[in-house]
């Protein structure tokens, strides 16, 4: 991969920089665990951008993710002006967060699913779609043993307002053979209050996927206020839909 001139990819690598001795102390400190956060920061650019001290940009880059992990990719892509910040330390920030989101993946597909202990699930969504500008909406997936088979995003929306329809969700989830579902979206603004549009979709969404013998486990909505999510099923939605469902069916009768 071609690096860029503001990566300082053009400088004598062959000759050790002022900063060469600090790296290796940085690294040190790594083996040692006694690294703090920003230095980790400072130690990752230095296998990006070499030859050049890293200690500057480092912190540069790190207040313009607000001193959070999860913004530095798209802080640098956001403040290429940062001296040193190019093209090839986005995408090196790019490879870090799939590989954590990975990473977060396998900590619960293909395992047994608890409404009751969600917290993999909640935190690999905050990582994935808990800063974005834009509602999107996730499945999750559930074989007979209640095991996670897969999950996907279904939708991306507006600022405002996902794009949900019963139909494709319960098309996605009978392509996957799944017999039940949980279903995931983020709110930008940052509350993950349910609106009102949520709950009845939510509802409707219940409705739908026990016509077809399919069952909503629950709702997560993924927020960075409060305790960063709410979930249907906690807050007793889940039940409560599940009894509206059966008082329609006994009045069919």
């Amino acid at each position: 991969m071609q690096t860029t001139k503001s990566d300082f990819s053009t400088l004598d690598k062959s000759k050790k920089h002022h900063g060469f001795g600090h790296i290796s102390r940085l690294k040190k400190r790594l083996v040692e665990d006694k690294i703090s956060k920003a230095e980790i920061v400072e130690l990752l650019l230095s296998y990006v951008i070499k030859s050049k001290d890293v200690k500057p940009p480092s912190k540069e880059l790190l207040k313009a993710a607000n001193g959070k992990f999860k913004n530095l990719y798209k802080a640098s892509t956001d403040y290429l002006t940062i001296p040193g910040i190019g093209k090839e330390t986005s995408v090196f920030f790019k490879l870090l967060n799939e590989y954590v989101n990975a990473y977060g993946e396998e900590s619960f597909v293909h395992k047994t699913h608890s409404a009751r202990n969600q917290v993999d699930i909640i935190n690999y969504y905050k990582n994935v779609c808990g800063n974005k500008d834009r509602e999107e909406v996730f499945l999750l997936f559930l074989d007979a043993k209640n095991k996670i088979s897969g999950h996907k995003k279904t939708s991306e929306g507006t600022l405002t307002q996902s794009l949900l329809y019963p139909r494709e969700v319960i098309k996605e989830a009978m392509s996957m053979g799944a017999l039940s579902i949980v279903i995931i979206h983020n709110h930008p603004s940052g509350d993950p209050t349910p609106s009102q549009n949520d709950r009845k979709i939510t509802r409707r969404l219940l409705f739908a996927a026990k016509e077809m013998d399919i069952i909503l486990l629950d709702h997560l909505v993924i927020g960075t206020e409060g305790k960063g999510y709410y979930s249907f099923y906690e807050d007793g939605l889940i039940e409560k839909y599940r009894e509206e469902y059966k008082l329609v069916l006994a009045q069919m009768e």
